[in-house]
C-alpha cells in the first residue's frame, strides 16, 4: 500500500464574508487520479454562486450540514441536503447555481471534482438520498458508473461513498476496481488509517492496494472518492 498525505494545513485556505473554503487541488494544475477538484465550503445564510459556467468535468456535491439550493440552465432545480448527494456531467456545458437554501443558518458542503472518462456527453443530474443510520460505522456507496445499488450515475469509473464513524468503532474499505486509489477525506473528528492520525480537515490518498482499516478516534464524518490513478499524482 501506498499513500500520499493531504493535511488540513496543506490545503489553500480562503476567507470572505459570505464563505469559508479550503481547496485541496486545483482542477488542470494538480491531481489526485482523476480527482482534480475538493472544496471544502461552509456558506453563511442566503449566500452562494452565482450562475457560472461548467464544461467536460464530473462534479458532485455532499453536503455535510444544511441544505444547498440548485438551479441551471438546462431546467434542473432543487435542494440537496446532509442525507444525500448530487452529481452532474457538465459534458457539452451548462450553466448552474448553487446557493444556501437557509436564511438562518450556514451550510457546510464538499464539491468535488472528476474529469469525465467520455467527454462531450449531454449534460445530466443523479441525485442519491439515504437515512442517515445508512452510513453509521459503515462504507455507504453514493454514486457509482454504473449506477449500482441504486447509486447515482457518473460518468468515469469512480466510486464516492460516505461514513460516519462513532468513537472506538472500526470499518474496512475495499477497492471497487483494480488499479484504483481512494482519497479518504475526515470532514469531522478523528481517524486513524495505517498508523496515521488524520484530524477534522486532513485526508489521505491511498492506492496500490485492494483494502484497508480505518479505526475511529472520535466521532467522525469521512469521505471516500475511488478513482483511476492514470494521471499519476501531482499536488501543490
Amino acid at each position: 500500500m501506498k499513500f500520499v498525505l493531504r493535511n488540513n494545513t496543506g490545503r489553500i485556505h480562503k476567507h470572505d464574508t459570505w464563505k469559508k473554503s479550503a481547496y485541496a487541488f486545483v482542477p488542470y494544475q494538480t491531481n489526485f487520479g482523476e480527482l482534480c477538484g475538493f472544496a471544502d465550503d461552509v456558506v453563511e445564510p442566503g449566500q452562494g454562486f452565482g450562475m457560472h459556467p461548467h464544461q467536460n468535468m464530473e462534479i458532485s456535491t455532499i453536503v455535510i450540514s444544511g441544505s444547498q439550493a440548485h438551479k441551471d440552465n438546462t431546467g434542473s432545480e432543487g435542494i440537496i441536503n446532509e442525507n444525500c448527494v448530487q452529481t452532474m456531467s457538465a459534458g457539452t456545458g451548462i450553466m448552474h447555481s448553487e446557493f444556501n437554501a437557509s436564511k438562518t443558518e450556514s451550510f457546510h458542503s464538499f464539491q468535488i471534482w472528476v474529469y469525465p472518462k467520455k467527454e462531450s456527453v449531454q449534460p445530466q443530474h443523479g441525485k442519491f438520498s439515504y437515512q442517515a443510520k445508512d452510513k453509521l460505522n459503515k462504507v455507504l456507496l453514493t454514486l457509482s458508473p454504473d449506477g449500482r445499488n441504486e447509486t447515482a450515475l457518473i460518468n468515469q469509473d469512480a466510486f464516492f461513498s460516505v461514513s460516519k464513524l462513532e468513537e472506538g468503532n472500526s470499518i474496512s474499505y475495499k477497492m471497487n476496481l483494480k488499479d484504483n486509489g481512494v482519497y479518504v477525506h475526515c470532514a469531522t473528528g478523528s481517524i486513524e488509517i495505517a498508523n496515521v492520525k488524520l484530524e477534522a480537515g486532513d485526508a489521505i490518498g491511498i492506492y496500490e492496494t485492494e483494502n484497508f482499516s480505518i479505526k475511529s478516534l472520535a466521532d467522525a464524518e469521512l469521505i471516500f472518492v475511488e478513482v483511476p490513478m492514470h494521471r499519476g499524482i501531482k499536488t501543490l
